[in-house]
């Protein structure tokens, strides 16, 4: 997937070119709509379908303090983004002076970029410029001006209201994993390089791997099923999320710390991708070594247990029913 930082560039791209805009957090199923429709859109004319973005949030340079945590750092947004099909993302730097930006301005700089002919694929929602002036409103007002094919996608629901990215980090944060795969259309998965840990899982009979998640948001403490595709095969596990109350001697709550059933796998310093399946027990303090190894034993037949819902007969990962 190529990947640019200004909109020149894009002129030599096939035409028609469809760009699909937006925040893009999580890549949930509402992103992907509109993704697929510029994608759907792009392919019938055998054109091209772009991704156009902003990079840090928002509210990470107007107001610090309000700035969610996010629940897809930018590299890990975009291999989610390439996996469904895109060509190339423009990753706009976003900044106070973009923030002042006339939107009228913006969109006639955006129509400026583009080939002819182009499209702007946007979800219902969406807003740009000055105070988010900019809106789908604005874009149909001056989409046939500026020779653009607007297309507007409505907002997916599930469980009664829309899917969000608010929702969705709603659930995670409650440790409802379940429910965030339903509106993610896909397991929320961290990402992190693997560092040296203390050991401990290891002097117990579980060797596991210490995963320094990325700046995401991560669900409560406590212990989740788990799997990890490495060098192309898919490895279950138990992923431990400390408690620095109860485990102050397993370092900083950020961390995730994965025991892989039935491998043994030299993994320091690679970066790894971990989906969270299913919480299946809080954090708890244990009274001796021993205690806690029993309950290591009971999480690990409890992950076999849960994760056999999730397979299909070929062994195939598979989503929550969801309704």
């Amino acid at each position: 997937m190529k990947l640019l930082h200004e909109l020149g560039g894009l002129h030599h791209e096939q035409a028609p070119l469809y760009i699909a805009a937006g925040f893009f957090d999580g890549v949930h199923r509402g992103h992907q709509r509109v993704i697929n429709e510029a994608l759907d859109r792009a392919r019938a004319a055998g054109g091209t379908a772009w991704m156009l973005t902003l990079d840090p949030h928002p509210l990470k340079v107007l107001a610090p303090h309000a700035a969610p945590l996010l629940l897809t750092t930018l590299p890990h947004k975009l291999t989610l983004i390439e996996r469904l099909g895109i060509s190339g993302c423009i990753v706009l730097p976003f900044t106070k002076t973009v923030a002042d930006e006339d939107a009228e301005v913006f969109l006639r700089e955006l129509a400026a970029a583009l080939p002819r002919p182009a499209g702007l694929v946007v979800g219902a929602n969406w807003t740009f410029g000055r105070a988010a002036r900019g809106n789908v409103d604005l874009l149909r007002q001056l989409g046939p001006e500026l020779g653009l094919d607007v297309r507007v996608v409505e907002p997916m629901a599930w469980s009664g209201a829309p899917i969000s990215s608010t929702r969705i980090r709603e659930q995670i944060l409650r440790g409802h994993m379940e429910a965030a795969a339903c509106m993610l259309g896909h397991f929320f998965s961290v990402r992190g390089k693997v560092g040296r840990g203390k050991g401990y899982g290891r002097q117990l009979g579980f060797p596991t791997a210490n995963l320094a998640p990325q700046g995401e948001v991560l669900p409560p403490p406590g212990v989740y099923a788990t799997y990890a595709e490495i060098d192309g095969v898919r490895y279950l596990g138990a992923a431990f999320r400390p408690d620095p109350k109860l485990q102050p001697e397993f370092g900083p709550a950020e961390l995730l710390e994965v025991y892989f059933l039935d491998a043994h796998l030299d993994l320091y310093d690679r970066e790894l991708e971990v989906y969270l399946l299913a919480h299946l027990r809080p954090s708890s303090r244990f009274d001796s070594a021993e205690a806690l190894r029993e309950q290591i034993v009971r999480d690990v037949a409890e992950v076999r247990r849960v994760t056999a819902g999730h397979l299909t007969p070929t062994g195939e990962l598979k989503l929550p029913y969801c309704t």
